[in-house]
């Protein structure tokens, strides 16, 4: 990929007004690798934290745990927390960074991190997408291709998507060290984000009404984006849930099987984003590595 115009950049505040501009505005128009521990390990009443942005804090899916993080308590953690009796504290937050993670607020959200204490057993995160503008690039195309237009290189430079993923693997890796500092005595687990694009490249409108070249980008971006993360997760020696790997449950699948919902979206769930079944997925696969 090759392009000359720099890569766009979106502070914390602007990221989160936008994600919640697309869900009120274009919504109406039209949003295992690593070592394992057994989950006996983990005794009920454990101290659970729970990290990362929106693929993790599952926005519009009912019912809702924190409007300010669009935040559900339907998303992944909570759903392993009831399971293995855990005490939660959830502090995933949509439009979150690795730096939101580590040292910057989100409003009256303090980074993240601070949650995680001596004391705690399990740490879950989902994080990076943000760092790369991956959300908003699929929510700009989204929006494009439901007019008919192309996104690429308008909106979406895949020159400045190259040079953002080249930045990522240090910011994987200083987070999830500082993760560890944190909590020496946690298992910790990192989950990529979810397929969100057909792996065919083949456009499914209304759903995925984005071009084919266009398309064809962001799948690249997906597809990369996921093995940065989990060649971020193998270097840092905590366990890789790879919910990414499943097989036809993205915003193209039926609604019955999809995990993600796309442009009009068939059950409550931001567009582009996790829903209720894919929550359940994810945390069907967190309790089945657990327990390896």
């Amino acid at each position: 990929m090759s392009g000359p115009s720099p890569p766009r950049v979106y502070g914390p505040d602007v990221r989160l007004r936008l994600l919640t501009v697309i869900v009120l505005a274009p919504m109406a128009v039209i949003l295992l690798t690593g070592p394992a521990t057994a989950a006996a390990a983990l005794k009920p009443g454990d101290r659970y934290v729970a990290l990362g942005s929106s693929f993790a804090s599952g926005p519009m899916i009912p019912p809702v745990d924190d409007a300010s993080c669009l935040r559900s308590a339907g998303d992944y953690p909570h759903l392993v927390a009831a399971k293995l009796k855990l005490a939660l504290t959830d502090v995933s937050c949509g439009a979150a960074t690795t730096d939101n993670i580590l040292s910057a607020p989100q409003g009256a959200h303090s980074p993240q991190i601070t949650a995680v204490t001596s004391d705690t057993k399990l740490v879950t995160i989902t994080i990076g997408g943000n760092d790369v503008n991956y959300t908003v690039s699929n929510l700009a195309c989204g929006t494009a291709g439901a007019k008919g237009q192309s996104c690429v290189p308008s909106v979406v430079d895949p020159a400045a998507i190259d040079r953002a993923l080249a930045t990522l693997p240090a910011k994987m890796a200083t987070t999830l060290d500082a993760i560890k500092q944190a909590a020496p005595d946690a298992k910790v687990v990192v989950l990529p984000y979810l397929r969100v694009m057909p792996a065919s490249a083949r456009p499914c409108p209304p759903n995925v009404p984005i071009p084919d070249a266009d398309l064809k980008v962001l799948v690249d971006f997906g597809n990369e984006l996921h093995r940065v993360i989990k060649q971020s997760a193998k270097a840092a020696k905590v366990d890789f849930v790879d919910a990414y790997a499943t097989k036809g449950h993205d915003a193209c699948a039926a609604p019955g099987a999809r995990w993600v919902e796309g442009q009009v979206p068939a059950s409550p769930a931001f567009p582009f984003h996790p829903n209720a079944t894919g929550m359940k997925g994810e945390a069907k696969l967190i309790l089945e590595q657990l327990r390896s």
